[in-house]
């Protein structure tokens, strides 16, 4: 893929460009925000808190799986454990925990973030640089070892990381210049939109390893809008701009309030980005009680007949035969 992106869409406004400017601190370095200023849970230190992704009372389980596919359409896909085990081997529970870092900026203030939007906006934030990330990693890592727990998934979130790709490209490059790609996998939390605009302004170039290793980094992306809205073409432009780059995408839809038109429409979005995306696509319950959403718009909760899974699968049915979550979405290509 050539090493150019087109002008910024819709979003390229001036939150874009601030958000782009707070993330991006110069000279290698980038901005993060200390979590230990947060109300964030399993704080480490100020640059990474602790997550376990799969957590049943939480309704957040692999539900690709047959132990779990008959909450598929009711519980929150929580599948990073299943990639990390393709990739590195071993059952999912043994990679069922990551450590979670965040840029300090984002170009978006969607109603149910977790995340205050205070730290959105360069609130309580520092530098560092990708080496330092791996550093803080590598060693938090190590302090969990001698209490017998592994650590396989390094998780770049926010915030936006992808207002930086030379973050993730850093981060990305120092794992393999240490020889942790053997143990370790990347994964970025997104919302695409910006890689467009931040991969020209930051004047990104791959090397042919970084080529190589691009389909290593699982980018999962949430449609925080839907198609036909203001912001869809740049979301579109970001999810078709990562999959040109190489990038292991797994999009997920972002609310609970699309319509039946609005999902049939993204079908034949993504499928003419990539034939493998309509099947690797979380639909999400969003059944979420994180404190911070306390003062701002719950998404409504429908039932099971009207979820949003339940309307994606006959969409699938219908149009390629597939049920949602037949498989695994690690096991669907791209392609």
């Amino acid at each position: 893929m050539a090493e150019s992106a087109p002008s910024p869409g819709p979003d390229g406004g001036r939150l874009l460009a601030r958000s782009y400017r707070i993330v991006n601190a110069g000279a290698g370095e980038f901005a993060f925000t200390d979590l230990r200023l947060t109300a964030l849970g399993g704080v480490r230190g100020r640059q990474f808190r602790l997550f376990t992704p799969v957590r049943r009372e939480r309704l957040r389980l692999p539900t690709s799986l047959p132990e779990f596919a008959a909450l598929r359409h009711e519980a929150n896909l929580s599948d990073s454990p299943l990639a990390v085990a393709a990739e590195l081997g071993g059952h999912w529970s043994e990679h069922n925990l990551a450590a979670i870092t965040h840029v300090a900026a984002c170009n978006f203030r969607c109603p149910y973030c977790y995340v205050d939007f205070a730290h959105l906006s360069g609130v309580d934030s520092f530098v560092a640089t990708a080496a330092a990330v791996v550093d803080e990693f590598v060693l938090l890592r190590q302090s969990l070892q001698a209490s017998g727990r592994g650590l396989s998934l390094l998780r770049l979130s926010g915030g936006e990381p992808l207002l930086a790709p030379a973050l993730v490209l850093g981060v990305l490059r120092e794992l393999r210049r240490r020889e942790l790609l053997g143990s370790t996998v990347l994964k970025v939390e997104s919302n695409v939109s910006a890689l467009p605009y931040a991969w020209r302004e930051s004047a990104v170039r791959l090397t042919a390893d970084d080529t190589a290793e691009l389909p290593r980094v699982k980018l999962h992306t949430t449609l925080h809008f839907p198609p036909g809205a203001r912001l869809w073409p740049a979301i579109r432009n970001g999810v078709e701009f990562a999959v040109g780059l190489g990038f292991d995408v797994y999009p997920a839809v972002g609310a609970n309030d699309w319509s039946v038109a609005d999902l049939e429409r993204l079908h034949g979005e993504l499928a003419a980005i990539s034939p493998g995306l309509p099947a690797r696509l979380a639909v999400r319950p969003f059944h979420l009680d994180y404190p911070v959403l306390a003062d701002r718009r719950l998404l409504p909760r429908p039932r099971e007949v009207d979820a949003p899974s339940v309307l994606w699968e006959k969409i699938l049915l219908r149009r390629s035969g597939a049920r949602y979550l037949e498989r695994p979405r690690h096991l669907v290509p791209l392609t």
